[in-house]
């Protein structure tokens, strides 16, 4: 009679809830990598909508990142532009 994978108690063939995790902390082991349960649930593609999040919160980051450069330009013209028109100023007046 065949051996039920939900119901078996060697961690190798068994699928119960937790053996799948086991096998991966074993394979991180391993590897020398740490173990997470986040990165196991990831592997198995339980956490795409954290995944999208963290995708969407960095590339918001970039943006946001991109147009405070772009202020901190254009001030540095308006600055320098001012300057120019004082001295522009102070060397037209007698």
């Amino acid at each position: 009679m065949p051996e039920d994978s939900l119901k078996a108690s060697n961690p190798e063939t068994a699928n119960h809830h937790l053996f799948p995790f086991l096998k991966f902390k074993k394979e991180c082991e391993a590897a020398c990598k740490e173990v997470s349960v986040n990165e196991w649930m990831r592997t198995i593609g339980q956490l795409e909508e954290k995944i999208a999040h963290e995708e969407s919160l960095a590339l918001a980051a970039k943006i946001a990142s991109e147009k405070e450069s772009d202020a901190k330009k254009e001030i540095e013209k308006e600055a320098l532009k001012k300057k120019k028109d004082i001295q522009s100023e102070l060397n037209t007046k007698p």
